[in-house]
């Protein structure tokens, strides 16, 4: 099963393109950006938000079999084998997990939000079924890995404006 909260999703892409459009009206619409500076700050601020959105709304999600669970949260890869994996919070119904060698893992595309539908709740519900259906010994050793994806050239302008408004 593969989860990832949409309305949130489409509530980003949405955001995503705006901020596009903003930074190319400004940068080539009219009589176009004075100096260094007005470029700067015209990808810094879209760039900025956009690597947010796609890290926390568009890219986490939920993804489990019968054997392994994978949990893409906007920092971290968590992958394990269902067996390391028990169920937290009121007797075993919670969201958090408890995986062997990592300790406690929230997944942040299965928290509850404002967008939470029957959909995230059968998700919720099946991950619960699929966690206490899982038994034997794990095969394959616990994973967590930081998240670096090809998004994070994203932060480079940021990183250039804040380079460009301290030069002496």
């Amino acid at each position: 099963m593969h989860y990832t909260n949409r309305p949130v999703r489409r509530a980003s892409w949405a955001i995503v393109a705006m901020m596009a459009l903003v930074a190319a009206q400004f940068l080539f619409g009219g009589e176009g950006p004075r100096d260094v500076w007005d470029v700067a700050l015209a990808l810094a601020l879209p760039a900025g938000v956009t690597w947010v959105l796609v890290r926390t709304g568009l890219t986490p999600s939920v993804v489990w079999d019968e054997k392994r669970l994978v949990v893409r949260n906007p920092f971290f890869v968590y992958e394990a084998c269902l067996a390391d994996v028990r169920l937290l919070g009121r007797a075993g119904r919670g969201g958090a997990l408890h995986v062997e060698g990592v300790g406690t893992v929230l997944p942040w595309a299965m928290t509850r939000s404002v967008f939470d539908g029957r959909r995230a709740e059968a998700a919720r519900r099946e991950l619960r079924q699929a966690v206490r259906r899982a038994g034997g010994a794990a095969t394959e050793p616990v994973r967590r890995r930081l998240r670096v994806e090809w998004t994070d050239v994203l932060v480079l302008p940021i990183l250039g404006a804040f380079v460009w408004a301290f030069l002496p």
